[in-house]
């Protein structure tokens, strides 16, 4: 998983006091309780991934601006050493513990600027750990306070390979052919996978370009909209449809630059598997719509607050269609961009 924001949910209190056949109260309100720690975890687990990536803090209150609180580093982020996390290796057969490694701690990836205190972040992270995550066992997470012996845990089955079906022999042939006939548009199907309920598919294309002496590879995405499965067992055949036409409006939105000259490389086809738990939150953080501004709160960690769960994001490369290619250099708004 990399390294993304935080969201905390910041609660406001309101105190209605009736009193009834009484001549004297009390004045004095206690507005907040008394501290109690409260862990936030995010971590996403996935096979495809060579490093994985955590964030462990911590919630905070307090009298005053709850934007002035979260911008101080201490106010989000336990000190070095208070937090022994470690993941354990689990069989999914015989629920066996196979391996244990422990997360190391890094302040080399930067915040970017907004609420939180940044630009440096604590994150947690697998770097002593070598050895390829099993697809077919589950993982899980264990947090300790060693300040106070508060235990978080969660725990995540990975997502296995998606199984395609259409077109055959997607994976392993070399050119990704799509139609240019919107009637009888091109069509990538699989089934789904068990524990797996959303899927969504980016297609990724490649341009060589050249500016001002300057020779970069750059990419611009075309992305779908998310399919969610109907049953967690696996076996149901869902797919997308898309043209070239598609791609090419994708293209065409390139910002113009004078004097620059742009060549097609190649298309990646990147499709993301996740669990029932990361498309439960993924809906639950979506802006509400109607008069109700409430947004329901969502986690799955056992003595703390946050998402720990499993998707799998797997990349196949191909060749740019030549229809594509001949489009590139021969429609005038493609010239305009340096096609």
């Amino acid at each position: 998983m990399k390294p993304g924001s935080l969201k905390f949910l910041i609660c406001g209190f309101s105190i209605f006091m009736l009193a009834l056949g009484s001549n004297s109260c009390s004045n004095d309100v206690k507005i907040l309780a008394p501290y109690k720690d409260i862990t936030v975890v995010y971590g996403l687990m996935d096979q495809s991934d060579s490093v994985h990536y955590f964030r462990i803090n911590k919630a905070f209150e307090g009298l005053g601006n709850a934007y002035t609180m979260a911008a101080v580093y201490d106010s989000i982020y336990y000190p070095v050493g208070n937090i022994h996390a470690y993941i354990q290796d689990s069989s999914a057969i015989s629920s066996s513990v196979v391996d244990t490694f422990n997360l190391d701690t890094t302040t080399a990836i930067p915040l970017g600027p907004g609420v939180f205190s940044n630009p440096k972040q604590l994150l947690y992270y697998t770097q002593s750990h070598k050895k390829p995550l099993n697809p077919n066992d589950y993982y899980n997470l264990v947090i300790i306070n060693t300040k106070t012996g508060k235990r978080v845990t969660g725990s995540a089955s990975l997502m296995p390979d998606v199984d395609f079906t259409s077109p055959s022999g997607f994976t392993f042939s070399k050119s990704f052919p799509i139609s240019s006939d919107t009637s009888r548009p091109s069509r990538i199907a699989w089934q789904t996978s068990p524990g797996a309920r959303i899927y969504q598919m980016a297609i990724r294309f490649f341009y060589r370009e050249v500016y001002q002496s300057n020779v970069t590879i750059d990419y611009i995405d075309w992305i779908f909209a998310p399919i969610t499965s109907s049953t967690l067992g696996g076996g149901l055949t869902l797919s997308y449809s898309f043209n070239a036409q598609g791609l090419l409006a994708v293209i065409a939105s390139l910002p113009h630059k004078q004097g620059v000259s742009r060549t097609p490389v190649s298309v990646s086809v990147i499709f993301t598997t996740g669990s029932d738990d990361l498309n439960t939150y993924v809906q639950l953080s979506q802006p509400p719509l109607g008069i109700n501004q409430d947004i329901p709160s969502f986690s799955d960690v056992k003595n703390g607050v946050g998402l720990y769960t499993a998707r799998h994001i797997e990349t196949i490369l191909k060749q740019v269609d030549n229809g594509v290619v001949d489009s590139l250099s021969t429609e005038p708004r493609f010239i305009t961009l340096g096609f």
